[in-house]
């Protein structure tokens, strides 16, 4: 297929639909109103979204035109949706629970996601994981990419490029200095002796200049 964009709202309207079809079968396919409140939840979303009626059923007439969603014509007379998200992007239900959860709670670590994907069938340990990542990697439109890790983090997150790619916060370099601190030789021993040892040098130093001053004195005189 062509490359896939999808609007937020897509994004968190298919991506719910993904997770009710594997939570709640017996709610499942889903009505529009179903399929909002579903998107709006509290719990499990990031980020919490306020979606309309109209705007859910927005979101299911463009994925539908993208073959991603259908109408389940068998569903009585309120229409229901069911998805065809496996179908489309030729996913393994591993990687299609890791890539609906970066959809549905945003950047993750690869621990994150073996947990929050558990529920959804995901992949049972780090090295599942990282297979289905590297699969969603390996199109000729990736569907994730890794994010700089920042200061403070112990792992890098993950993100899914459904909706573009995202914006990357530039890291704040360090400030500089005010000047070099002065460091004693290794093996000087305790904090003390070291401070001594550099109140000696610095001695020295005013020594050695006042000396220079001297004969620089003495030379234009």
């Amino acid at each position: 297929m062509s490359t896939l964009y999808l609007s937020p709202n897509e994004a968190r309207v298919l991506a719910a639909l993904v997770e009710k079809s594997i939570t709640t079968p017996q709610y499942y396919p889903m009505t529009v109103n179903a399929l909002m409140m579903a998107s709006n939840q509290k719990n499990s979303r990031h980020p919490v979204m306020n979606l309309s009626e109209g705007d859910t059923g927005a979101a299911l007439n463009a994925l539908e035109a993208e073959k991603l969603v259908t109408r389940d014509d068998n569903a009585g007379r309120v229409p229901k949706w069911r998805h065809r998200f496996q179908h489309q992007l030729l996913l393994k239900p591993a990687t299609m629970a890791v890539l609906a959860t970066l959809m549905l709670r945003g950047p993750q670590t690869p621990a994150e996601l073996r947990t929050n994907s558990a529920p959804l069938n995901g992949p049972a340990d780090a090295d599942g994981v990282q297979a289905a990542l590297n699969d969603l990697l390996d199109r000729a439109q990736p569907f994730v990419m890794q994010l700089p890790r920042l200061p403070g983090q112990a792992a890098s997150r993950w993100v899914h490029l459904l909706s573009g790619t995202p914006d990357i916060p530039v890291q704040d370099a360090p400030a500089p200095s005010a000047a070099p601190v002065a460091r004693a030789p290794a093996g000087t021993g305790s904090g003390l002796e070291r401070v001594a040892v550099l109140e000696a040098r610095v001695a020295e130093l005013e020594a050695k200049l006042a000396e220079l001053e001297q004969r620089l004195t003495a030379a234009g005189g």
